[in-house]
């Protein structure tokens, strides 16, 4: 199970999104089901994010995140996020991540080697779940 690190803790899920409404509606559905939100507008934030976080012991379970950021995209996220995850968080599992992009025909979850894909517009219940089966499986 992927745990926060601190049991008795809710599990961060870090939400990288540059649409501040979906970021907002996301923390604020995440919050209400019980985990402990956490918001970045690009990659290069969300890696300062994690970088701060790690050095109080705190790391993400989930990440969800949008492939189309202006600044650091999604794409460009990932890559540094597998390279770096060593330094942030040595002997921590990494988090699962869901992708949630616009459009239909983008690359599947399997190409991009995440969890799951979510398109644009999606429903939070559909996103809660997806939320909820990876901190259990994980």
């Amino acid at each position: 199970m992927r745990q926060s690190q601190h049991e008795g803790q809710p599990p961060v899920v870090l939400v990288v999104d540059d649409n501040p409404a979906i970021r907002d509606m996301v923390s604020w559905a995440l919050e209400l089901d019980g985990y402990e939100p956490a918001e970045a507008a690009e990659g290069q934030e969300a890696l300062d994010w994690m970088s701060n976080a790690a050095s109080e012991g705190r790391y993400p379970s989930v990440i969800l995140l949008d492939l189309a950021m202006p600044g650091m995209n999604g794409h460009v996220f990932l890559e540094r996020l597998r390279d770096q995850w060593g330094v942030f968080c040595a002997g921590y599992p990494p988090p699962a991540i869901v992708v949630i992009t616009a459009g239909t025909g983008g690359p599947d979850a399997a190409t991009l080697g995440v969890e799951q894909v979510i398109v644009k517009p999606f429903h939070v219940r559909d996103l809660l779940d997806a939320v909820r089966q990876l901190v259990r499986v994980g």
